[in-house]
């Protein structure tokens, strides 16, 4: 359970939005992306320079400097500038622990702003301690179970993921839970929305029985709070369908006849019992039949933003795009590109995130290209091939090359084999599908160091 390659995550509306939201500093006491001034809107890099050094000038305010140092390396982390924005974190935790003052949230605060540039830049075995750190230190300044954590911990919950320690994970995932329960109770849509976060997780480690339980505790959840048409239930809806379009597409859930069973006692998690495995022809049923039911609710009075409607829509045509059910996915597709119309997300324009370039759906990589994964450092290398080609219309590749065979051509040629499984959403103009050229896939392997041959003799 160490690869998450074989299925692509399909960028949602969600996805994308989530992409564009700073997280900096808001899993930690005070919301607003800027640490320590009372503003809703972070400082340039200029601006944020000079005040650090105003600040530099007068040795005497040696809080003003912590508070310098720490918007300016809010803005580096806004700015994309992951290196600065590391140094500007660092400095605020070597000035507050030169104060003595251990349990200042200003500490809580640049240790989970240092976490979350780690985070970003996906150097997630140092996310994972600062994680830690920044946790542990909001616990000693909020105390245990406040929700102002609850940011913090799902990134938490991500890089532990990432680091394969599923066990902490979990763990994280349950605290997040416990955390909204005693604040709002399980008899809520905050407790039903953070069952949907858990059952997501779930999915992504392959634990798609607990995923499918988890979620249809949700959505029960909400169809007792909330009727069996409220809008809030397209969230859960799409989560279970995403579930079971993992799991169909999962080349290694089908190559392990007891997959099932060991993922059942992976975690030893009381809470997400299940029954019987289900077969392939129910998991399609109530994928499809989730995601439809999503659309209706999507589309009937009082109904929801152009945008969300895209975003369903688009998920619905990316389950038939994926079961290659090509004459199905076509029309879903550009009712989704008529409800983009016109949207912006971010300042760009919705049909643009959406259909701007072929979305990977599926792809199932080469046999046993991981196979050494797990290996000690220096016992195995990466190598990374490159396969170029166009995407049709219909989502289907055309025309593979090996464009770097990373100095192995029998690797060159797997790859080349592979890539004709991959399912693409395809790119949209005007409306209609057209054809993509100059597509990349990037395959890693990886391989054993072999030991250098011995020198000869005299």
């Amino acid at each position: 359970m160490n690869s998450r390659r074989s299925l692509a995550v399909r960028p949602c509306l969600k996805s994308l939005i989530a992409a564009a939201t700073i997280a900096a500093v808001p899993s930690l006491p005070r919301a607003a992306a800027v640490a320590d001034t009372a503003t809703t809107a972070a400082p340039s890099v200029e601006e944020a320079q000079r005040l650090l050094d105003a600040a530099s000038g007068r040795p005497e305010a040696a809080d003003d400097l912590q508070v310098a140092w720490m918007n300016l390396a809010v803005a580096q982390y806004m700015a994309g500038d992951y290196v600065g924005a590391e140094a500007g974190f660092r400095k605020v935790i070597e000035l507050v622990e030169a104060s003595g003052r251990m349990t200042s949230p200003r500490l809580a605060r640049a240790e989970a702003g240092l976490a979350t540039t780690y985070y970003a830049g996906k150097r997630h075995d140092l996310a994972v301690q600062h994680f830690d750190r920044a946790v542990s230190l909001s616990r000693r300044v909020e105390g245990l179970y406040h929700d102002t954590q609850l940011p913090l911990l799902e990134k938490y919950a991500d890089a532990l993921t990432e680091v394969g320690r599923y066990d902490d994970a979990l763990k994280t995932q349950r605290y997040a839970l416990r955390i909204v329960e005693r604040k709002h109770g399980q008899n809520s849509l905050d407790y039903a929305n953070q069952l949907v976060a858990v059952g997501r997780w779930y999915a992504l480690v392959r634990a798609y029985d607990a995923s499918r339980t988890t979620l249809r505790g949700a959505i029960g959840l909400v169809e007792d709070l909330k009727g069996e048409n409220a809008v809030e239930l397209i969230g859960p809806l799409t989560a279970l369908a995403d579930c079971n379009r993992q799991q169909l597409l999962d080349p290694r859930d089908q190559e392990l006849p007891a997959a099932d069973d060991q993922r059942r006692a992976m975690f030893h998690d009381p809470m997400a019992q299940v029954g019987p495995a289900l077969s392939s022809n129910t998991i399609v049923a109530e994928g499809q039949r989730s995601l439809e039911r999503a659309v209706a609710i999507a589309t009937s009075p009082p109904g929801v933003p152009p945008a969300a409607l895209a975003d369903v829509r688009t998920q619905l045509g990316d389950w038939y795009q994926a079961r290659q059910q090509l004459d199905k996915a076509l029309p879903v597709y550009q009712q989704a590109w008529q409800s983009a119309a016109g949207q912006t997300v971010n300042g760009k324009p919705l049909t643009e995130l959406l259909f701007g370039k072929p979305v990977l759906l599926y792809y199932s990589p080469p046999s046993g290209w991981d196979r050494y994964a797990r290996r000690p450092p220096g016992e195995a290398t990466v190598l990374t091939t490159t396969v170029e080609f166009s995407v049709t219309p219909e989502g289907r590749v055309a025309a593979p090359r090996v464009a770097n065979d990373a100095g192995q051509p029998k690797l060159g040629a797997q790859s080349l084999k592979a890539v004709q499984s991959a399912r693409y959403r395809p790119r949209f103009e005007g409306g209609a599908p057209v054809e993509t050229t100059g597509v990349r896939l990037e395959q890693p392997y990886y391989v054993e160091v072999e030991e250098e041959d011995a020198a000869p003799g005299p």
